[in-house]
């Protein structure tokens, strides 16, 4: 079975107290490789901003989203460091080995600024992690970083909510 947005949001809305894990997961499958590719940022936002009208608290809409962002990105980090090397042996990745030099020549270049830069680009976020595992970033820099850049887009987030929400305002 297959939920639309509105869907979700108005069982979300029926359930507020489901609205943090529910805000967890659909951060989480945004920033994961596996699900990013296919998610797009806007749901989240949508949510957020759906949560937020709906009095749900900031901290917790944001944080939410903060703790299950970083773990889509450890995860994603994890399968490019584990699957990476055995990845690198396929055909497709073979043949596009130019693409997997740079994106370890930028890790060992702009290292945790890199996972920064990432985060807060909605079109390659999910990438990112999985890529930096790929070029066997030191793992202790990752977390750190990406804990700083989760932290960081959590911030953007209750900003965009907070500013939205004022607009909004003028049209009420």
């Amino acid at each position: 079975m297959r939920m639309s947005y509105e869907e979700l949001e108005f069982w979300v809305l029926a359930n507020p107290e489901f609205s943090a894990f529910v805000m967890f997961i659909v951060a989480f499958s945004e920033s994961f490789i596996i699900l990013g590719t296919f998610w797009p940022s806007i749901i989240l936002l949508l949510l957020a901003l759906a949560l937020n009208e709906a009095d749900v608290q900031l901290l917790t809409i944001c944080l939410a989203a903060g703790v299950g962002s970083f773990l889509g990105d450890f995860l994603s980090f994890y399968l490019g460091s584990f699957f990476g090397p055995k990845l690198k042996e396929k055909k497709f990745l073979q043949n596009r080995n130019d693409q997997i030099k740079k994106g370890e020549v930028f890790f060992d270049r702009y290292g945790w600024g890199g996972i920064i830069i990432g985060r807060l680009t909605p079109a390659i976020r999910p990438f990112i992690p999985f890529i930096a595992g790929l070029a066997k970033m030191p793992l202790k820099i990752f977390v750190i970083s990406s804990m700083f850049a989760c932290f960081i887009w959590s911030l953007s987030l209750a900003i965009l909510i907070i500013g939205i929400d004022n607009i909004l305002i003028l049209f009420k």
